[in-house]
């Protein structure tokens, strides 16, 4: 793996914005897809050292990780922190043939703020460029300013104000803003998170289900906020997720010959039905 540090991705009123690039071994990304990971810490604390361990894990699998910065509300206004997302996501797709990927694959992920900002930016791109997947790690989904937040709900204070509006508070919330057309999304969180409760994740999951978005949902038993930073968890937990966007996006085509060839289930309800109805008749022989 080599690492690049401080590559400029984007500069706002004279502002550069930074990423690391972290290369698989060798001259190529045998996946040809870059994961843009988005740092947590609640839109106020972090930088995107934070995703160093989870970033050089995805090159070991193959991926060109993206790790970015973004201003934090004490240097920028809501939306600032979305429209640098965006940004990076679009200098990923400008430059995909210079960073040797393929710019229908590129996909966002983050922890907490960030796989808020993740989910948002992925709304608000709308497919231009493309965001081929989302991976959401333990995230804020619903906001509110409610200093004692429902079951599943954030209070976003510190973002977009004391006094937001219940419509700058939906508007702001990647559970309601949501559609058919969202890329495939995989949702991981602790059982145990008590800064974000698993809710999040599960009216996220139910809500991509129920309008035909492929999802994958992870609560893993007795972790809390931010697990995935533990340094036994980190490995197995990128290995899921490299999992699934191997599945999903970069070898589809294998992994759908495999089920058709290996499950008895993909031959449909009709067929084994029918099978068992043989066995039954026959006595079970």
């Amino acid at each position: 793996m080599s690492i690049e540090h401080d590559v400029v991705y984007h500069t706002v009123n004279g502002r550069e914005l930074k990423a690391d690039l972290y290369r698989p071994e060798g001259s190529t990304v045998p996946t040809g897809t870059a994961v843009v990971l988005v740092h947590g810490g609640g839109w106020i604390v972090g930088d995107r050292h934070m995703m160093e361990g989870i970033a050089s894990q995805f090159a070991a699998k193959g991926f060109l990780a993206v790790a970015v910065e973004y201003r934090l509300v004490r240097e920028a206004h809501w939306p600032a922190q979305l429209d640098d997302v965006t940004a990076a996501v679009r200098w990923t797709a400008d430059n995909a043939a210079h960073l040797g990927i393929d710019a229908n694959r590129i996909v966002l992920a983050g922890g907490s703020a960030g796989g808020h900002l993740a989910l948002m930016a992925a709304a608000a791109l709308r497919g231009k460029p493309r965001v081929a997947a989302v991976l959401s790690l333990f995230a804020a989904s619903e906001l509110t300013v409610d200093p004692m937040p429902a079951k599943g709900q954030f209070n976003a204070a510190l973002l977009l104000g004391s006094d937001a509006s219940e419509a700058a508070l939906r508007a702001a919330s990647p559970l309601h803003q949501i559609t058919a057309d969202f890329p495939p999304v995989y949702l991981l969180h602790g059982a145990k998170d008590w800064m974000i409760d698993p809710v999040a994740s599960l009216r996220v999951y139910e809500k991509l289900v129920g309008l035909g978005v492929p999802a994958e949902l992870h609560i893993v038993a007795g972790a809390l906020h931010e697990f995935i930073g533990e340094p036994g968890m980190t490995g197995p937990m990128v290995a899921e997720m490299a999992l699934f966007l191997n599945r999903l996006l970069v070898e589809p085509d294998r992994w759908a010959a495999e089920t058709e060839a290996s499950n008895l289930f993909a031959k449909g309800p009709d067929v084994v039905q029918a099978m068992m109805a043989q066995l039954l008749a026959g006595g079970g022989h």
